[in-house]
């Protein structure tokens, strides 16, 4: 998490991704853990658990870029496919802006295990604001 806490509002540890156990690695990119907290009940890791890695890692690493310039992200949109059972292990996540407007950032998110094939992959809008005061 080094260099990212003082983008957020939330101290990291009192954070919902720190609840599940996101560990940043760079600004878009970040892994997990899988446990048993995160699996649905036929056993494979939740889809809501994808999209929550996909809409971190996108607002992170829009913040990272916006909130030195008084703008504040906000999620807008996640579509997440989860295209492969995974019901142990550890899962990375890599997020890629695809476009930079003025009022919104696309991203493309893959999940899967290190090295390995996607388990998920989302696609992410990002809603940039001015900083309200």
């Amino acid at each position: 998490m080094s260099g990212l806490e003082h983008h957020f509002v939330v101290p990291f540890e009192r954070s919902f991704d720190a609840h599940y156990g996101l560990e940043y690695l760079e600004p878009a990119r970040g892994r997990i853990t899988v446990t048993s907290a995160m699996l649905a009940a036929d056993g494979t890791v939740s889809s809501g658990v994808y999209a929550a890695i996909a809409e971190s890692l996108a607002s992170t690493g829009t913040a990272v870029e916006v909130v030195p310039k008084g703008l504040v992200p906000f999620g807008l949109n996640n579509s997440t496919q989860v295209v492969r059972e995974i019901r142990d292990g550890v899962l990375e996540g890599l997020a890629r802006c695809r476009a930079q407007g003025p009022g919104e950032w696309l991203w493309d998110v893959e999940i899967g295990p290190p090295d390995g094939l996607p388990s998920a992959i989302s696609t992410v809008s990002i809603a940039i604001r001015k900083k309200r005061v």
